[in-house]
């Protein structure tokens, strides 16, 4: 079996095309922009990005891709990233650690509460509660699921404590947003952690 790696002048392959003879009819066509390779580098081109040398006429294999964000330039026979790639990753890593701190814990006069978002819904019916009842007196589960109970002025404390908490995480997400889009080097984006 031959193998055949049909290239644009770049190199960037544009298809493979296996035969049982050397020359086929109409394969003549492809003649400047082809090349043969072997069954290993066929097999290799399955898993592994590749292009055409057109000067040697070689089949290379680069250096793995070094992230999502990276494209080959084929003018440099070069892996390439766009910074504005790379500002989008960024943000959705920024996004992801804000959503994390967010439905995580917080934490009023020295209690530690559960913030997910049924947890957030709970202590938001609480504070409801604490606005229409001032005599109201709550037994509430803690995060280390020790028990406590609150009285009606400290749930609505807790409520504010819950929502400064969501605040100050889309307060710095914000700020972060800022940073990366002002950033204008691969550094600068580095250097932005949650």
């Amino acid at each position: 079996m031959i193998y055949y790696f049909l290239h644009d002048e770049q190199g960037m392959i544009t298809s493979v095309q296996s035969r049982t003879l050397p020359v086929v009819e109409g394969m003549e066509a492809y003649d400047a922009t082809k090349i043969e390779a072997s069954q290993e580098d066929y097999l290799r081109s399955k898993s592994e990005f590749c292009y055409v040398d057109v000067d040697s006429g070689a089949l290379v294999f680069p250096d793995p891709k070094p992230s999502d964000d990276h494209t080959f330039d084929y003018g440099t026979k070069q892996w390439s990233v766009l910074l504005s790639d790379q500002k989008q990753t960024k943000w959705s890593e920024i996004k992801a650690s804000r959503d994390m701190e967010e439905f995580s814990t917080f934490v009023w006069n020295s209690h530690t509460f559960d913030c997910d978002e049924v947890s957030q819904r709970r202590i938001q019916g609480a504070v409801q509660l604490a606005l229409i009842d001032d005599s109201l007196s709550m037994v509430w589960t803690l995060a280390d699921n020790t028990t406590q109970t609150f009285t009606a002025s400290e749930l609505k404390q807790i409520g504010q404590a819950l929502s400064n908490h969501v605040k100050d995480c889309h307060d710095r997400g914000r700020i972060l947003r800022g940073q990366i889009d002002a950033a204008t080097t691969e550094e600068d984006l580095e250097a932005i952690v949650w």
